[in-house]
């Protein structure tokens, strides 16, 4: 990417989302973001905050260099929406897209003081999507906006899996847990039915929780690690690019069941 280009990230993975523009310039990287209208749907919010930001910016659309933008996990209707905008413009532009994961998004806007995290997204139906993070000395040093190094992929696990995982997992002080998962866990956890008292009590006592508005993904990160996926040639041919779900949608697996009734 040279000093004249520009990079487009797109998050909409939740019931709203952000865009944001990163340009390389004499003095440095400039991110911009424009954040979409909450719960309005990024279907009819993502096209008009794209062009206010570029109105904003005084950026001509045909001098965009890539598009960045998160394939999942997250909100069907949401990655459904991302990944077609990019997709339809990358196109019209002749320009890459990068793909970047939810998850590791989220890792990189945690303040890097955690020899570990372990990022959890709302799956639903007693179930989240999770990934595992240790901090990384030589992503520290080299300044990367992802200080942290992933140590488990990106999967969907069930809650009391997790919850056994965490109070067998060694002598560690605390297991750090965030993301917009976590409320899901806790009520996981507050409800007798699915955790014992004394087994509710341990694990409680293990969690440390890292909240803020930090553990939601944001644009400007996704342009971030675009822009360093981009400088290593980690780039997708728009037509190759997938939503990531990890599962069915539940239409989908009714649908499935009906089938074999």
């Amino acid at each position: 990417m040279n000093e004249a280009s520009i990079l487009l990230a797109l998050e909409t993975t939740g019931r709203s989302g952000s865009v944001a523009i990163l340009r390389t310039t004499h003095a440095g990287i400039v991110c911009e973001t424009e954040v979409l209208e909450a719960d309005a749907g990024s279907a009819k919010t993502l096209a008009p905050a794209i062009d206010r930001l570029l109105s904003r910016l005084a950026i001509d659309v045909t001098k965009l260099s890539a598009i960045a933008l998160l394939t999942g996990p997250g909100s069907f209707t949401g990655l459904r929406v991302g990944v077609a905008t990019a997709k339809a413009m990358a196109y019209a532009l002749k320009i890459p897209a990068i793909e970047i994961d939810t998850l590791d998004v989220i890792a990189s806007q945690i303040v890097p003081d955690h020899p570990a995290v372990h990022v959890v997204l709302d799956a639903y139906r007693g179930q989240v999507f999770y990934a595992g993070y240790r901090i990384s000395q030589s992503q520290l040093v080299k300044n990367s906006p992802q200080p942290y190094e992933k140590i488990s992929p990106t999967q969907i696990v069930n809650i009391e899996q997790l919850l056994a995982e965490i109070l067998v997992a060694g002598s560690e002080d605390s297991f750090d847990l965030c993301g917009p998962g976590c409320d899901r866990i806790r009520k996981f956890i507050a409800d007798p039915e699915n955790v014992g008292s004394e087994q509710c009590a341990e694990v409680i006592c293990k969690i440390r929780w890292i909240d803020g508005p930090e553990t939601s993904p944001m644009a400007e990160n996704v342009a971030k690690l675009g822009f360093e996926k981009f400088l290593a040639g980690d780039i997708s041919d728009a037509f190759h690019i997938l939503p990531q779900y990890y599962r069915s949608s539940a239409a989908e697996e009714l649908a499935g069941k009906s089938k074999l009734g």
